[in-house]
């Protein structure tokens, strides 16, 4: 029988995770550098949507992952699937990659375990748990 570690380590962060977490933090740097001329993979000064993209979208998906909130895994498909379409479109297929990669690489196993996915169960549950209260007040059964 294996006994317990008395000093057990901190819960430690995923690296797929961790990467794209700091990645998405760094977009507004890259969308800053593509103004300044040097533009790489989605990221360029031409469109509005791309301050928005990755001046707000990006950093906002990269504090998700960081806090491990439990919408985080969503919001970071949603964000790539995003990109991977943008790439298409502008035929930035360095950047489609890119994107694949990372939906792809977080479907590993510590990824799973880090930004788990979203339960339906659990979410219906915390519907029902928050309208419960504030249609008419609390209810008494």
């Amino acid at each position: 029988m294996q006994t317990p570690d008395p000093n057990p380590s901190p819960l430690r962060r995923a690296r797929v995770v961790t990467s794209l977490a700091l990645w998405l933090l760094a977009a507004p740097a890259l969308q800053a550098l593509a103004l300044a001329g040097l533009p790489v993979l989605n990221f360029s000064p031409g469109h509005v949507w791309n301050y928005l993209a990755y001046g707000l979208a990006a950093p906002w998906v990269g504090i998700l992952l960081w806090r491990r909130h439990p919408r985080a895994r969503v919001a970071a498909y949603v964000f790539l699937t995003l990109e991977t379409w943008r790439g298409v479109h502008l035929r930035h297929w360095d950047a489609v990659w890119l994107a694949l990669a990372w939906i792809a690489l977080l479907q590993l196993p510590s990824a799973r375990r880090d930004a788990p996915s979203v339960r339906p169960a659990e979410m219906r549950a915390r519907l029902v748990r928050l309208f419960q209260g504030t249609s008419s007040g609390p209810r008494s059964t």
